[in-house]
Parts: structure tokens; sequence; C-alpha cells
């Protein structure tokens, strides 16, 4: 497999990801919910932060799991 073909599945398989993963931001329970509302502002938005920033971790996990596997075919 070339280096063009592989990025271009990179990109598409992150862009892939990342569309489904949006669906994901409006998940959660409604214990978690009341819990979140009862916080100041400041603490919410840190929240939103701290999602955002584990989901792009996770990501990119799986991302470099991927170059790996790829890279010792």
């Amino acid at each position: 497999m070339s280096r063009a073909s592989l990025l271009r599945w990179l990109t598409l398989s992150g862009l892939v990801l990342f569309i489904f993963s949006m669906q994901a931001l409006g998940q959660g329970c409604s214990q978690c919910l009341d819990s979140t509302r009862a916080t100041p502002p400041s603490v919410q938005a840190a929240y939103r932060h701290a999602i955002l920033l584990l989901g792009g971790a996770g990501m990119m996990l799986f991302v470099g799991g991927v170059v790996v596997l790829r890279r010792s075919r």
C-alpha cells in the first residue's frame, strides 16, 4: 500500500470517527445531567472541555494503534 493511499485511508477513517462521535455529545444519564446543572458555570465549562479532551485522547490512541498495526504488515 502506498503512502498516499494510507494517508487517504487514515483521513477518511478519522472523519468517519469524528462524525459518529459528534452524536455522543448529546448522550448522558439524567442523574449526571442533574448533578452537572447544580454546579457553577465555570465547572460546567470545565466538564465540557474535559469531555472533548478525553474523546480526543481516545481517538488519538485508536488512530495510533491503526498506524502501528498497518506498518507491521
